[in-house]
C-alpha cells in the first residue's frame, strides 16, 4: 500500500506571496528540457540556450519557447524567417553552457562547434533539430513567447535527453510507477 504525501492535510495550506524569487524557488524542483535555438538575420548568426521549451500542438505542428526582452536572440528572432530548436542529449552540457553564456557574439558562440552551414545554423550532435517558420508571438512579461511552426524534422542520435533540475544539467533518472 501507498502510503500518502505528508502535505495532505485536511486543512487548507497556507500560500506564500507568488513574487519572482518564489516563483523561482519553486520551479527549480520541475526538471525541464534544455534546448538550444539557433537563427540567422541580417547575415549574423545568434544561438541561447533555451530552459521553456515545449509543444504547443500537433496539427499544425508547433512548438514554443520564452526569451528575454533585450537578448541578441531576442533580436535576431525579431527579423528572423526561421529558426532551428536543438533537442540536446545528456552528454551535451557543455554546448547548453555554452550557449547560456551572453557575453559572445554570433562568430564566436557558434565556432567551438561542427554546424551545418546555412540559415538556421544546425549544431551537430542533437537528439533532434526541429526546423521552424515563424508562427506567432506575444509579449509575457519580461519575456516574449515565440511560436513556430514546425516544418521539417532532423532525426539525431538516440541517446537521453539533457535536463536542468535544481540549478544543474541532468539525464533522465529510472522509470518509476507501475
Amino acid at each position: 500500500m501507498t502510503t500518502p504525501p505528508t502535505d495532505f492535510r485536511p486543512e487548507r495550506p497556507a500560500a506564500v506571496p507568488a513574487d519572482g524569487n518564489a516563483l523561482r524557488q519553486t520551479l527549480r524542483d520541475l526538471p525541464t528540457p534544455v534546448v538550444v535555438v539557433t537563427t540567422e538575420a541580417g547575415g549574423e548568426s545568434r544561438g541561447a540556450t533555451i530552459g521553456s521549451f515545449t509543444s504547443v500542438s500537433l496539427d499544425p505542428p508547433l512548438v514554443s519557447f520564452h526569451v528575454t526582452h533585450g537578448s541578441s536572440l531576442h533580436r535576431a528572432l525579431d527579423h528572423a524567417r526561421g529558426w532551428a530548436v536543438h533537442l540536446l542529449a545528456a552528454d551535451q552540457a557543455d554546448v547548453a553552457e555554452h550557449f547560456a553564456r551572453p557575453d559572445l557574439d554570433g562568430a564566436d558562440q557558434l565556432a567551438p562547434f561542427a554546424h551545418a552551414p546555412g540559415s538556421p545554423p544546425l549544431l551537430r550532435g542533437a537528439l533532434a533539430v526541429l526546423l521552424c517558420e515563424p508562427h506567432a508571438r506575444f509579449e509575457a512579461g519580461d519575456h516574449t513567447v515565440f511560436v513556430g511552426h514546425v516544418t521539417g524534422i532532423v532525426e539525431g542520435a538516440g541517446r537521453e535527453p539533457l535536463l536542468y533540475y535544481r540549478q544543474s544539467y541532468r539525464g533522465v533518472g529510472g522509470e518509476v510507477g507501475g
